[in-house]
């Protein structure tokens, strides 16, 4: 069996040494970064992966968290507004010590003495004593409105703010959805960059060590070191930056799915994010008018100035509520029907004249509707220019993988043909290294245009409101 490292330790003979065990060593390391990139890894989609980890992300993201209280307490303020509808009943006791208060009895217990001594008998008592206000008093009253129109108006605003609310939250999370998908792309494009940086590393060391032999023969000159020097320095140092992107990466999308920094995070085969049927504009327009949460938050605006414009018009209406109370009071408890107190009473307030101030606060709710339905004009034409702009946007990275597998196919061959005319001799060091760079390169490019179109397809995913998100 031919043994590539043996040849590392004979005397080297000529360039087409180093030529063959370059083209051996690029081999090698092609198919065992082809391998390693297909490890365990097409048995699951990416469009699979993706949306387990959006839905981790949703269920663990601390803003998403916060949108959901503030939904809750929006929900409670409805039920609050209805709850205005209703009866309320209470109780109230009070009882009192007074000192220096008029006292009835001073009045009367006079006059019944004498009363008595006219008439000569004690028919009249003389030892009354009663106080204003009295001791105690101890009542249930009940209060309900009957006709209220300010309590629709506010119900109606309660629950359009409830709405606005909600629509903010899921806007949260199909952004969310969308940053979560393109943090993975975006961590998977590094790793992949640093897999193909890696795979090349070792030809320029070999490159390195050759040349080295190559002076200590005779047969090259310092240059040709030098040159394999620089070539392996600069992808030194390209890998290190490659390699602190990928970290980072990692953090950030961590930090969307609340996970700790150092968290695994799991690769797909890359031959599944082309893996997308594409719907037409037309369709991906209707599409996002009904369901794009930028438009329901105007609509909830719309609603909202119409309840507050209610509620201005409600105050030159009358109100009519019901009041009724009934318990006992005295200078003492007594529970009898000579101490029972009841009152039930009908209330009829209206505001004749505010001063203009109630029809100016109609005017600024019309006002606020209006400005509300031109926002909503603008918000479908900026939801409309979304579609569209992330439509161009894929169609343009789907041609662009085509051209980025031609590429890629073209500077294979070409650095196949270099290398071998450099084994024989006929091509030099710098065009061997050039080629190698090509290849690299569009290698690389491969790489970041597949993931480029997976986070176009992301976008438009966004754009058109094509995930459904849960309540």
């Amino acid at each position: 069996m031919f043994n590539i490292k043996s040849l590392f330790y004979r005397p080297l003979k000529s360039a087409v040494t180093l030529a063959v065990i370059v083209a051996l060593t690029l081999a090698l390391l092609m198919a065992t970064s082809v391998q390693a990139q297909g490890v365990a890894r097409d048995s699951v989609t990416a469009r699979a992966l993706l949306d387990g980890y959006v839905n981790e992300a949703l269920n663990a993201n601390l803003a998403i968290a916060q949108q959901s209280a503030a939904l809750r307490r929006a929900t409670q303020s409805v039920r609050e507004a209805h709850g205005r509808f209703l009866p309320s009943v209470a109780l109230n006791a009070r009882y009192s010590e007074f000192s220096g208060v008029l006292n009835i009895g001073d009045f009367i217990n006079p006059a019944y003495a004498a009363l008595n001594q006219l008439i000569g008998q004690e028919r009249f008592p003389t030892n009354i004593a009663a106080t204003l206000p009295f001791r105690q008093e101890t009542k249930l009253e009940l209060s309900m409105p009957l006709f209220n129109d300010a309590l629709f108006g506010a119900r109606a605003a309660a629950r359009a703010q409830r709405d606005l609310v909600g629509s903010g939250r899921h806007a949260a999370m199909r952004q969310l959805a969308a940053d979560v998908q393109q943090a993975w792309l975006g961590y998977a494009t590094t790793v992949r960059a640093v897999e193909t940086l890696e795979a090349t590393l070792p030809v320029l060391d070999e490159n390195v060590r050759v040349s080295e032999r190559l002076i200590q023969n005779g047969q090259a000159t310092p240059d040709v070191l030098l040159r394999a020097r620089a070539e392996r320095s600069e992808l030194l140092q390209q890998l290190e930056e490659t390699r602190r992107q990928r970290e980072s990466a990692r953090r950030s999308f961590n930090l969307l799915r609340n996970a700790p920094d150092d968290a695994a995070v799991t690769l797909v085969s890359d031959s599944t994010l082309t893996a997308f049927a594409l719907l037409d504009r037309e369709t991906l327009l209707s599409r996002a008018l009904q369901r794009r949460e930028e438009l329901a938050q105007t609509g909830s605006l719309i609603d909202i100035a119409r309840a507050q414009e209610r509620v201005a018009t409600s105050a030159f209406l009358p109100n009519l509520s019901l009041g009724a109370s009934y318990g006992v009071q005295g200078d003492a408890y007594r529970f009898n029907r000579n101490n029972d107190v009841g009152l039930a009473s009908l209330v009829l307030g209206w505001n004749l004249f505010n001063g203009t101030q109630d029809a100016a606060r109609r005017e600024q709710a019309r006002a606020s509707r209006t400005e509300a339905e031109f926002r909503r004009r603008e918000a479908e034409r900026a939801v409309r220019r979304d579609v569209l702009n992330a439509w161009d946007a894929v169609q343009a990275a789907r041609s662009n993988l085509v051209t980025a597998d031609d590429r890629y196919a073209s500077a294979q061959r070409a650095f196949s043909l270099v290398q071998r005319r450099y084994a024989e001799g006929l091509a030099t060091q710098i065009e061997f290294l050039s080629a190698r760079s090509a290849f690299t390169g569009a290698a690389l490019n491969q790489v970041i245009t597949r993931f480029s179109f997976a986070t176009r397809v992301v976008d438009l995913e966004r754009a058109a409101a094509l995930r459904s998100l849960p309540n």
